[in-house]
């Protein structure tokens, strides 16, 4: 579809009435960059509300994350013999180099560093369940197949310094008064 300024540009909207148009558009477009603008030089964020957001949403992030490595197949049964191995002794990373079909199975199925809320639920409820250093007694099912999982370590969660993100807390204050804002004037507005 050809929109009001590509007709203009190919000299195919020469008329007066494509030239109106372009001129309401762009009035449009000013008024609405005039509107943010005094909005955003007037809107005032406390310190005290930089704290209270950035307490909240530190709030929200889960309190550990685990370390982990994991040998994914296709079938319970297989999962069930590489967990007869581990019993037997067998080293985790090279059953999961050995057998694994997941992308992990190089680097010994390992995958880092992962909050809880990043895996689907029953993979993060059998890591949770686990004790460092621990291995799952019983296959875990995926969509992705069957799991093996060895959870090493555990750590605290630490939200950065408000201070290395007291910016980004602040514009996400500022935008969410701007929405506030543009849902008054909508909710006020007479559309014809």
């Amino acid at each position: 579809m050809l929109t009001t300024q590509d007709a203009c540009k190919s000299g195919k909207g020469r008329s007066r009435a494509c030239k109106r148009k372009l001129n309401c558009n762009a009035r449009g477009v000013i008024g609405k960059q005039a509107v943010a603008s005094r909005f955003f030089s007037n809107v005032n964020i406390t310190d005290e509300e930089i704290a209270a957001e950035y307490k909240s949403q530190t709030e929200l992030a889960p309190p550990l994350q685990y370390k982990a490595r994991h040998i994914l197949v296709e079938s319970q049964g297989e999962a069930e013999g590489l967990i007869t191995q581990l019993d037997d002794g067998a080293d985790f990373e090279a059953l999961a180099a050995e057998h694994s079909t997941g992308p992990s199975a190089s680097n010994g199925g390992d995958l880092g560093w992962f909050a809880p809320n990043q895996m689907v639920a029953p993979f993060s409820d059998a890591v949770a369940k686990l004790e460092d250093g621990d291995y799952t007694e019983a296959p875990v099912q995926t969509d992705f197949g069957w799991h093996v999982i060895l959870r090493e370590q555990s750590r605290q969660t630490e939200a950065p310094p408000l201070a290395s993100v007291r910016n980004e807390v602040m514009q996400a204050l500022q935008q969410r008064r701007f929405q506030e804002y543009l849902d008054e004037l909508r909710s006020k507005a007479t559309i014809e």
